[in-house]
């Protein structure tokens, strides 16, 4: 009996946008060729794997006692994490970076132009096949009285992207160092992930909250020893202060002038 799935039609998708984003990014670096399918391939095979391990982890009462080859079934117990994804991902470029000697801030980086769009779409699969449930909400956009939580997903994703769009721009324009934008976009975005995972049913809680707020406490950690050991968070948070002041000031201005353009 065939199954067809969207969230496996959008899945494929996300891979084919990311791959080719992450690659015109890393392109206009002058990393080679060969190098960025490595990069690509690699990453793209650890976060499969590390996908199905999140899952069995997090999810390890539906296969306990079971046959081992259950795990590997995803046709009969169906399910990925795409927490466990995201980690393996960034771990392998880490990792393949060192090797291939390349600049590690340079491939981040490229993320930040490459994954927003890739996730969004897989939040759509997800949407369409009804993966993730939501808690019980009386709020007037719930769906089905529960949080949409794909849509706070995608809502989240898109205002991450478009900020750090404008933010890797003025990076690029006054000469940051490389990887500082994409750092503090992984931290802005696991407290995103954080953050909607409240909304969220879970069927494991550790401490009151679930296996993937942990990992995305230990990346939010993570994030902070990197701005500050290289001693470049004090810096980027002076200039994103004074950037985001300088335009909370524009519009202040741009208001005040139309206010009192009306009243004369």
């Amino acid at each position: 009996m065939f199954y067809f799935s969207w969230l496996s039609v959008c899945i494929v998708l996300a891979w084919f946008v990311f791959s080719f984003l992450f690659w015109r990014s890393v392109r206009r670096l002058g990393i080679g060729e060969d190098t960025t399918f490595d990069l690509t391939f690699y990453a793209t095979l650890v976060a499969i794997v590390m996908a199905r391990v999140g899952f069995i982890a997090f999810h390890f009462d539906l296969f306990a006692g079971k046959s081992p080859l259950l795990f590997v079934a995803l046709w009969v117990a169906p399910g990925l994490s795409w927490t466990g994804a995201f980690v393996g991902a960034i771990a392998t470029i880490v990792f393949l970076a060192r090797q291939y000697k390349v600049r590690l801030g340079q491939i981040l980086d490229a993320l930040v132009f490459a994954l927003p769009l890739s996730f969004i779409i897989g939040a759509v699969g997800t949407l369409l096949d009804g993966n993730q449930m939501g808690k019980a909400s009386t709020l007037p956009w719930a769906i089905n009285a529960r949080h949409p939580i794909e849509l706070y997903q995608m809502v989240g994703m898109l205002i991450l992207s478009l900020v750090f769009l404008k933010i890797a721009s003025v990076a690029q324009r006054n000469k940051w160092p490389y990887g500082i934008v994409s750092v503090w976009f992984i931290f802005f975005y696991s407290l995103t992930m954080f953050l909607i995972e409240f909304t969220k049913e879970s069927r494991v809680y550790f401490g009151h909250i679930a296996p993937n707020q942990w990992v995305s406490i230990a990346i939010i950690a993570e994030c902070i020893g990197v701005l500050y050991v290289r001693g470049g968070g004090r810096e980027f948070g002076r200039s994103l202060f004074r950037f985001v002041k300088t335009n909370l000031k524009k519009v202040g201005d741009h208001i005040y002038a139309t206010v009192s353009k009306r009243r004369s």
